[in-house]
């Protein structure tokens, strides 16, 4: 679901941010592997709600992305996310299906 580079995106911020805290590479990999495997389980769940009209639920899951990108050190692509949560209130559904599109969109 997500591309390679974007893992690899992934890994090397989470070594670069983690690494200096003297954090071990086994540890390092198993939350590349975790910060991963919620992404995407997230992504499927906004995948879905697009499918329909109901998004009451995508501000959330659109902030449980951003909050992981925040925690592996990606803060310019969380920033993407944050947006999504403020248009719930004030675009349409076309509106807002459209951005998330677009955000989601740096995973493929």
């Amino acid at each position: 679901m997500i591309n390679e580079n974007y893992k690899n995106k992934i890994k090397e911020s989470i070594k670069n941010k983690f690494s200096v805290m003297g954090i071990g590479e086994s540890d390092i990999n198993e939350l590349v592997e975790v910060s991963i495997a919620s992404l995407e389980e997230e992504i499927e769940k906004v995948k879905e709600i697009l499918k329909g009209d109901d998004i009451e639920q995508l501000g959330f899951h659109t902030h449980t992305i951003k909050g992981i990108l925040l925690n592996v050190g990606l803060d310019e692509d969380a920033k993407q996310f944050q947006e999504i949560k403020h248009l719930v209130n004030t675009k349409t559904v076309d509106e807002i299906k459209e951005v998330t599109k677009k955000r989601i969109s740096i995973f493929d």
